[in-house]
């Protein structure tokens, strides 16, 4: 069983700016993320590399970082939604 620290560290980095949102989305679905997350969870997931896609093939280069950030910001609440729920199911490895 994994924790979902994985992911964090992907998403705080990102938000450092140590590397960009092609490399964010890419790095999302590489981290290792525990098997039994919920399954809102592994929507939600889907969700945030669509919206990636659309912000890397849909808008201004110019407007990358900013957008990204907020699906940033809004992986890292559910992240942390997530790790709640796995915890309080007693599955939760840190």
């Amino acid at each position: 069983m994994q924790s979902l620290d994985n992911l964090l560290s992907v998403c705080y980095s990102f938000k450092q700016g140590q590397f960009g949102v092609e490399e964010f989305q890419s790095r999302i679905f590489t981290a290792a993320i525990p098997d039994n997350i919920s399954k809102q969870f592994a929507k939600q997931m889907v969700n945030f590399d669509n919206l990636l896609e659309e912000i890397i093939y849909c808008s201004a280069p110019s407007s990358w970082k900013a957008s990204a950030e907020k699906v940033a910001d809004d992986l890292i609440h559910a992240a942390i939604v997530e790790q709640k729920r796995l915890v309080e199911a007693g599955s939760y490895k840190k």
